[in-house]
């Protein structure tokens, strides 16, 4: 064999030995990254790479270590000396090839004399502890700032790291500093969602309570409400309340928007209705302080619209609500539909009348003028009123629930509460699982005598 044919054959088996490392290189990558992926816990993190750098290269010290530049401080992480874990707690001042790292953002490979150019860099071999014979460390980086160093000892061997070596730890340090930062985010995230949790979970007990606990139910009727928010705050919402001369109000509203603003919007609206329609503040303007039934419904829709439009007008956000009173002894309702959509009266299992429109939506314009309504219910009567949330669900099919499937369920006899529950199912059931963007608020009022 010539001399020109071994040599191309030398070349050919270091070749070609070159590529197989280069493929076990890229085999080990690949997993720690595989690995990396389905990790979202700092500390599992350093403990995958640490473990699989133990295990593919002959180091006798693997540590990583994150550094603070505020402190100029190092922090081990992980550590491994001659297989055992150590433990060592706390901050570090940073020293020697580490600080070198730190400086120049580039990997550090020292395979000779390690104990003296470490202490000319300031970085003493302290006793007791094994003094390597090779030393390489190269940086964690984010963007260009440095925020750990990954560094292995071999205490057997000088020149034991190659610059393969040095360009596999380097693509270790880099896929670990994206793992790093994005668990770093998600811990952010996590800690960000569950304070707002916490805050929607206050803001829903707190706006529970502004809903009555227990409706009134003069004699002779019965009452039913129920509310289903789509988030975790609703901007629907219903009152039934006692007012004087055994009147009973109740009111339904929906607020324009979703989400914490409408339900802020919300109890401003429920509280303002509520109390100005119970203020006896009349007999400023009535020397003996009566008032009607409209005069009262007037007055309060009036001063909430002015109020809402002037103060907060600028938010753009408004109501549309039907609000009203009910004689219980000669089932008188007289009311005001402020844009809301116009409730049902069942009578005899069929759609008898709606309760149309008397104004616009309140909080749009100040001073706007609002028309009286009377509706004499009797025996048997239903009134159903509800918010779009309900007519406006859909299917998977793009089909909404409409009132030809409603107006059967509101004919059939059982009491109100139980019938309210049995639309919801059938809202569940109609839409299927197929998610909801809009709160259903329901309200019913029936003279039984």
């Amino acid at each position: 064999m010539t001399g020109k044919s071994t040599k191309l054959k030398n070349e050919y088996a270091r070749l070609k030995q070159e590529i197989v490392e280069r493929e076990a290189e890229l085999a080990i990558i690949n997993s720690i990254q595989q690995g990396l992926a389905s990790r979202l816990e700092v500390q599992a993190i350093y403990d995958l790479v640490g473990d699989k750098i133990r295990d593919i290269l002959n180091a006798q010290i693997v540590m990583i270590s994150t550094y603070d530049a505020s402190t100029e401080t190092i922090e081990h992480r992980y550590a491994i000396e001659r297989g055992e874990r150590v433990y060592a707690q706390g901050k570090f001042p940073i020293r020697g090839f580490r600080t070198q790292i730190v400086q120049t953002r580039q990997p550090v490979l020292v395979g000779t004399d390690v104990a003296e150019k470490a202490a000319r860099l300031g970085q003493p071999t302290l006793p007791g502890t094994i003094t390597p014979k090779t030393w390489l460390g190269v940086p964690m980086l984010v963007g260009d700032q440095v925020t750990g160093i990954l560094s292995l000892q071999n205490v057997e061997e000088e020149n034991a790291y190659s610059d393969s070596d040095v360009q596999l730890l380097q693509t270790l340090a880099a896929s670990m500093s994206v793992a790093l930062e994005n668990a770093r985010l998600w811990g952010q995230e996590k800690k960000y969602t569950q304070a707002l949790k916490h805050e929607f979970d206050v803001g829903r007990e707190i706006q529970a309570g502004f809903l009555p606990t227990i409706l009134p139910q003069p004699e002779g009727w019965e009452i039913a409400a129920s509310l289903q928010p789509a988030l975790e705050v609703a901007g629907d919402f219903y009152d039934v309340f006692e007012l004087p001369d055994r009147r009973i109000g109740f009111v339904i509203a929906d607020i324009c928007d979703k989400g914490l603003g409408a339900a802020l919007f919300m109890t401003l609206f429920r509280s303002f209705i509520r109390a100005v329609s119970n203020l006896n503040f009349y007999s400023r303007v009535i020397p003996d302080g009566s008032i009607s039934t409209s005069e009262r419904l007037l007055y309060t829709i009036s001063l909430t619209n002015n109020y809402i439009a002037e103060t907060h007008g600028d938010t753009g956000m408004f109501a549309t609500v039907f609000f009203g009173i009910l004689e219980a002894q000669t089932g008188l309702l007289t009311y005001i539909n402020c844009g809301h959509i116009p409730p049902m009266v069942i009578r005899d299992g069929r759609l008898k009348e709606r309760l149309t429109l008397s104004g616009t939506p309140l909080g749009i314009v100040s001073d706007t003028e609002f028309a009286i309504r009377e509706v004499t219910l009797k025996p048997g009567d239903l009134v159903f009123a509800f918010t779009d949330g309900l007519t406006e669900t859909t299917n998977p099919a793009g089909v909404a629930f409409g009132e030809d499937q409603l107006v059967p369920l509101l004919s059939k006899e059982r009491p109100l509460s139980k019938l309210l529950e049995q639309v919801q199912k059938r809202i569940e059931k109609f839409s299927a699982g197929y998610v909801r963007f809009d709160d259903i608020t329901m309200l019913a009022v029936k003279r039984k005598t």
